[in-house]
């Protein structure tokens, strides 16, 4: 039986997905109200007072091998449910009933009523912004999706005179607007609850290099915000919010996650078919497991071009029993213990069920650039820094230990982007560094880095 694989969400993650699926020549259904025009989200921060584009769109049409169903997922009921659907959405695809309705994993339930059976399913909805109202500025909107950015446009274009911009919230979206429009000659507040911009993203170093030089083009910092009550009036001519956002979750059978829905080091829930990836997924398990999604666009891609390699070779038959998890099938994790003895090939075709692509980000703000690689802590005081000659670039290590031989686990780099592609090239190799390495001023890092 042929595999009938549903991506829900059309954001960076699905639409790669489907690309990527469509290359290996299957067939995928795409479900989101805006499949094929949704748009990436940096630009939509980084651009909004200098004239220039300001968003990327995803350019994906339907083809041969991918389906657009432009509505709205609502529901998935697992295999026990499937085999009433009605396959009324994809009858331009499968025609026909599957032929053993075990093989099915679950059903998607539509806002139409309709509904589309799936063998694996791809959970990639994505993020909603939180939209906190701001009393005395009615109008504040967060700059979270081209909506929003583009009433953010048209009222900088319509502007005759320096905007007074007010910015509620201290994350990389929100300073990024304040930059962005200082940079652009307007003027900029930016309302932080506690004492610093970018408290849980960022080291002390890389943050407070950051502070000071927004600081010094002429942003303004309130710090101390408890409420958006305290913000006052007929100061600013425009207000954004960038108070973080929420995981978009739809129930499976009923149960709907708290937060995101936790996956394991191949991106798979607890429920046999269906694969979660991008902001809307935790990664539990293995080499970049964290608390908490991700959230960024470089990861949200890697995500998507996991899954299509791994379902693209995915059996047709019906997944593992509900229950049984992908590490107890055997198919995810590398055993360690009576199988580490299987052949070089085994060994590779396992590790590439595990999702290990370094993750990274980037953040644009006006001139200044940060850059993170693997695995970093905003807490972190034992790391080493180094700097260019100048002392005005400089990336910061992260460490899995405090001893001579801990190995490095993440960079943050400061207004040197070489650098900041050295550091990728390291932790995706098989020669990472020690901290007695990096603790030598001797040591070529760029050099280590094409070993």
């Amino acid at each position: 039986m042929s595999k009938r694989i549903v991506i829900i969400g059309a954001g960076l993650a699905g639409t790669t997905a489907a690309r990527e699926l469509n290359a290996r020549g299957q067939a995928v259904t795409l479900i989101d109200p805006k499949a094929g025009e949704t748009s990436e989200r940096p630009p939509l921060s980084k651009h909004l007072f200098d004239g220039s584009r300001h968003h990327l769109p995803y350019h994906l049409d339907s083809t041969e091998h991918i389906t657009f169903v432009r509505d709205r997922a609502e529901e998935i009921t697992l295999a026990e449910e499937a085999a009433t659907s009605r396959y009324t959405a994809e009858t331009q695809r499968h025609p026909g009933p599957l032929a053993d309705h075990h093989a099915t994993a679950g059903t998607v339930h539509l806002a139409s009523g309709e509904s589309i059976d799936f063998t694996h399913c791809i959970l990639a909805t994505g993020m909603e912004a939180n939209r906190p109202q701001i009393p005395n500025y009615p109008d504040a909107l967060p700059v979270y999706d081209l909506s929003d950015a583009e009433w953010v446009l048209d009222r900088v274009e319509r502007a005759t005179s320096t905007l007074n911009v007010g910015v509620l919230g201290s994350g990389f979206l929100g300073i990024e607007v304040a930059t962005s429009a200082v940079a652009a000659g307007h003027e900029a507040t930016v309302y932080l609850r506690g004492d610093e911009p970018l408290r849980k993203q960022l080291s002390e170093p890389v943050r407070h290099a950051l502070f000071e030089a927004h600081k010094a083009a002429g942003v303004r910092f309130v710090a101390h915000t408890s409420s958006p009550d305290d913000i006052p009036a007929d100061i600013h001519d425009l207000f954004i919010t960038s108070v973080g956002a929420t995981p978009r979750v739809i129930p499976i059978d009923g149960d709907t996650p708290a937060s995101a829905w936790k996956v394991d080091e191949s991106l798979a829930t607890s429920h046999p078919g269906i694969f979660a990836a991008g902001d809307c997924a935790t990664v539990t398990a293995g080499p970049y497991a964290l608390d908490h999604p991700w959230a960024c666009e470089p990861v949200a891609e890697s995500h998507g071009k996991f899954l299509a390699e791994l379902l693209a070779d995915a059996p047709a038959e019906a997944p593992a029993d509900a229950g049984e998890t992908p590490t107890d099938a055997g198919a995810n994790v590398p055993d360690g213990g009576a199988n580490a003895t299987d052949s070089e090939t085994e060994s590779t075709e396992t590790s590439a069920r595990i999702w290990s692509e370094v993750p990274w980000h980037w953040s644009f703000q006006g001139p200044e650039k940060v850059f993170t690689a693997g695995l970093i802590s905003p807490d972190a005081t034992d790391t080493i820094i180094r700097r260019d000659p100048s002392g005005a670039k400089f990336q910061v290590f992260h460490f899995d230990g405090a001893d001579p031989e801990a190995k490095l686990i993440g960079v943050e780099t400061f207004n040197w982007p070489p650098m900041q592609a050295a550091a990728r090239r390291v932790l995706g190799g098989n020669n990472i560094p020690t901290r007695a390495q990096l603790d030598d001023p001797d040591f070529d890092f760029k050099a280590h880095s094409r070993l």
